[in-house]
């Protein structure tokens, strides 16, 4: 016997009758149904005597509970002795889509260098639902939320729900990327589930240093004095951390002296000595 998971409690469902060739008092007199705590039987007699059986729903079902409800239902004669004969019956819980998809974390964080390669794995999601059949089947997406430059970066493919690199990655373009993921089932009324992947970029030494320099004086005296400054040198990196550090040697005989530094530039100041 077939049930829907949303049938209601007080829902019937018509039962096959016994058979008793025996006649008037020893025929069928009654039907018992084994313990349940979902079904119950009602008994009506028909205009001619006979008895029907039916089998009401008492509570609602769950097919991710319990999927199979094994019954025994008793026919009982009113002869003496009381004969009875039995009958298994099993109601087997049809999938209803009332469960949507589950990510295992509501944010997933990790972290990727800059330059990763065009069809690199950034990762593997994977949703649950605990429906069956299309009821369970799950398809990936970007929500609204996912800005365009993201998914410029990145690719989800709807069946595996693996994303990939697609675009350049770029740490001094974008220090992290933000993607809300979207799983939905492919059930008459879709449910979805919800998550977010946040990926860190991580710095490499992709740039070279850039050197600027502003000549103080276009032309040096032959009697300068020693101390005067000539030339003002400007260094810097678009990296970070220990890539973004730089140094500056002069070959010439000349001496020079680091003034300051900030984040972006070293200021170097070339004296006439």
């Amino acid at each position: 016997l077939f049930i829907s998971g949303s049938a209601t409690p007080g829902e019937r469902f018509s039962l096959p009758n016994a058979v008793d060739p025996d006649v008037g008092i020893n025929t069928i007199k009654t039907y018992k149904l084994s313990v349940s705590e979902h079904f119950t039987i009602e008994i009506q007699t028909g205009s001619d005597g006979t008895q029907y059986v039916d089998l009401v729903l008492t509570k609602s079902l769950d097919r991710e509970e319990k999927a199979v409800h094994n019954l025994i239902l008793t026919a009982v004669d009113g002869g003496v002795p009381v004969r009875s004969g039995t009958a298994n019956i099993i109601v087997r819980v049809q999938d209803t889509n009332d469960n949507p998809p589950r990510f295992d974390k509501q944010t997933y964080t990790i972290n990727m260098t800059e330059n990763s390669p065009i069809g690199a794995l950034v990762m593997k999601l994977n949703a649950t639902d605990l429906d069956e059949g299309l009821n369970s089947e799950i398809v990936y997406s970007f929500t609204l939320y996912t800005s365009e430059k993201t998914q410029d970066v990145f690719a989800m493919n709807p069946n595996t729900g693996e994303i990939t690199v697609k675009g350049t990655i770029d740490y001094e373009d974008m220090k992290f990327y933000e993607m809300h993921i979207e799983a939905r089932d492919k059930g008459a009324h879709p449910l979805l589930g919800q998550c977010k992947v946040v990926v860190h970029v991580t710095d490499m030494n992709d740039n070279y240093p850039e050197i600027t320099i502003q000549s103080v004086k276009n032309t040096v005296d032959e009697n300068i004095p020693v101390g005067s400054v000539i030339a003002l040198v400007g260094i810097s990196d678009r990296d970070t951390g220990e890539n973004g550090k730089v140094s500056l040697s002069i070959h010439q005989r000349i001496s020079f002296y680091s003034a300051g530094m900030t984040p972006i530039y070293t200021f170097v100041f070339i004296f006439f000595s």
